[in-house]
């Protein structure tokens, strides 16, 4: 009867140990969602007190440490980026989030060798789209760094890893020419066009490549394109308004 008494005793110290547990993860897990969120509202000093809580009571969690170190790049704190970078390396070595998110910050700080080392990492990973991540952040790496044949296959892979990375480059490639960047929107675009379908988007942005280079015949076949396919479409308004 006794045994029996401890035995119940020591089950229940378990249990209460597990419950209590349990919930640390829950706060933890709130308070790192909710630290996230603020920080996309760039409300930054209300986010760092509750990541900084989530690390009190989750210091093993690589995700936590993850937003950390993006928090303290928010920031600007370059130096204190690095050490919560080189942290995770220690808790998640294999990651490939934390390889895909290490490298693009040292390809930030023009580190382009040590960034690709990061990449070529995390397609070892067996983290779901991590592949795709790291040909696509490898991709963006080799542009700024002005390597563009290099780029132009890294990209390639990406789309074949992961189709939906065809229509994030098609939207980069608009807001590249937007900026003035031609050369680096024209090669997204043609990534674009050998993997997917067209869109109105997509065809919007030849008419506007085609009228910067004075070929008008280019122009019209794009919009007799445009016209038929996307018809009520906003860009096929832009085309009518003469907005290109």
């Amino acid at each position: 009867m006794r045994k029996e008494i401890q035995g119940l005793i020591l089950l229940c110290a378990m249990l209460n140990g597990c419950q209590h547990s349990e919930q640390r993860k829950a706060l933890a897990e709130t308070r790192l969602q909710l630290g996230l969120a603020l920080m996309l509202r760039n409300s930054l000093s209300a986010a760092a007190l509750n990541l900084d809580e989530a690390e009190r009571l989750s210091p093993g969690d690589y995700r936590v440490q993850l937003a950390q170190a993006r928090y303290a790049q928010l920031q600007g704190n370059t130096r204190l980026a690095e050490m919560r970078y080189r942290k995770l390396l220690k808790i998640a070595p294999f990651n490939g989030y934390v390889l895909n998110n290490y490298g693009a910050f040292l390809c930030r700080l023009g580190q382009y060798e040590a960034a690709q080392q990061q990449f070529t990492a995390a397609l070892q990973s067996a983290q779901m789209g991590a592949r795709a991540d790291s040909y696509d952040n490898a991709g963006y790496c080799y542009l700024k760094a002005q390597k563009l044949a290099l780029a132009r296959q890294a990209f390639a892979k990406a789309v074949k890893a992961d189709v939906n990375k065809g229509s994030l480059m098609l939207a980069e490639a608009s807001q590249r020419f937007n900026q003035g960047d031609f050369e680096q929107s024209r090669l997204l675009l043609d990534i674009y066009q050998r993997q997917a379908p067209a869109t109105a988007e997509s065809l919007w942005l030849q008419i506007r490549f085609a009228a910067l280079a004075g070929r008008s015949r280019d122009v019209q076949r794009y919009a007799v394109q445009l016209a038929q396919g996307f018809p009520q479409s906003l860009q096929y308004q832009q085309y009518l308004a003469n907005e290109y």
